[in-house]
């Protein structure tokens, strides 16, 4: 489980089992992610993906949340990659670069690429940590 620390936040992955013990401290993170998500999920249904190891929660911890990431394995017909579903949080600077450990794991577990759909601000970080910026993602509601 999670305890306080005074240094910079460190990155940790929730095993599916400590998910309901930490909901109450993510819940709000996810909820208002799910918000900004234009309605294709609720936090109950990542709260169930991650239960189910259908996808997986990262916490940038310092004592207290200062931020999260949800991902999941993408398994293309002809290539795995790890999907960053969700990555929101306070003071990215202190926790920017420990999404490198992500990738470390995702390589651990076959991946060969990261993918991510973003808000426009994330292109400029991730430009900087290698990440070609290929698409646009843009939709309609009809």
């Amino acid at each position: 489980m999670l305890h306080a620390t005074t240094t910079a936040p460190r990155l940790v992955g929730v095993p599916a089992a400590d998910i309901d013990a930490v909901w109450p401290l993510v819940e709000p993170l996810i909820a208002d992610a799910c918000r900004r998500g234009g309605g294709k999920d609720a936090p109950a249904d990542v709260r169930r993906a991650l239960r189910e190891r259908d996808q997986q929660l990262w916490l940038a911890w310092d004592g207290s949340v200062v931020a999260l990431a949800v991902t999941e394995v993408v398994c293309h017909p002809r290539k795995k990659c790890c999907r960053i579903r969700i990555c929101t949080g306070r003071d990215r600077r202190s926790w920017q670069h420990q999404l490198a450990a992500i990738e470390a794991w995702a390589r651990a577990q076959g991946c060969a690429a990261m993918e991510l759909i973003a808000r426009p601000g994330w292109s400029r970080l991730l430009k900087n940590q290698a990440y070609a910026i290929t698409h646009l993602y843009c939709e309609k509601e009809l």
